[in-house]
């Protein structure tokens, strides 16, 4: 089953807020009384229209976000995802590399960011972002798949074969996946 990128970020965003990572609250203030919303109110609105799907708004709205809190890595994530669910992948693998910089146990962020760089075909990034995450959640499927495919990409079939190897004791039916592009070969 083929995704959409933006389909995909999405769902990314979306087990982030099934695990409580980014759970909505109540926005205190109107946002026609801008003037008076502090950071975490503009994260809260931005979460929000994220979920509605208004990416241009809720872009604005982690942007002011982190003009009034620039160390809040959980602000960058969302601004990176809303970045990347509207097409603007360069500006999303910029702004989620800031949310991993501030916080480097992010793993949500490092799948974004991985998922960005492979979807863009940026695949040196991919590998290292997939391999970030990977420290922090060892049996990730996707990543074990996607860091297979990668190096796949790049020409290094001993490391997709590696990667085979540790997907097939996660999950067998993805690991047959990446044997069969890896016995098809590189860019194919």
């Amino acid at each position: 089953m083929k995704l959409s990128t933006g389909r995909y970020v999405l769902i990314m965003l979306l087990a982030g807020l099934t695990t409580g990572a980014l759970e909505p609250i109540k926005v205190h203030a109107p946002l026609d009384q801008e003037e008076y919303l502090g950071a975490e109110d503009w994260f809260q609105a931005g979460v929000a229209l994220n979920g509605a799907e208004m990416y241009q708004e809720a872009r604005k709205a982690f942007a002011r976000s982190i003009a009034i809190e620039p160390g809040n890595s959980l602000s960058w994530l969302n601004l990176g995802t809303a970045q990347a669910l509207l097409g603007e992948y360069p500006e999303a693998v910029v702004t989620l590399k800031k949310s991993v910089q501030l916080d480097p146990k992010l793993a949500i962020g490092y799948a974004n960011l991985a998922e960005v760089c492979f979807r863009t075909e940026r695949f040196k990034e991919a590998v290292e972002a997939y391999s970030a995450l990977l420290v922090l959640w060892p049996d990730n499927p996707n990543a074990l798949y996607k860091l297979g495919l990668s190096h796949l990409h790049l020409e290094e079939s001993g490391k997709a074969q590696a990667e085979y190897l540790s997907l097939k004791l996660v999950d067998p039916e993805l690991a047959d996946k990446l044997l069969q592009a890896i016995s098809r070969g590189p860019g194919r």
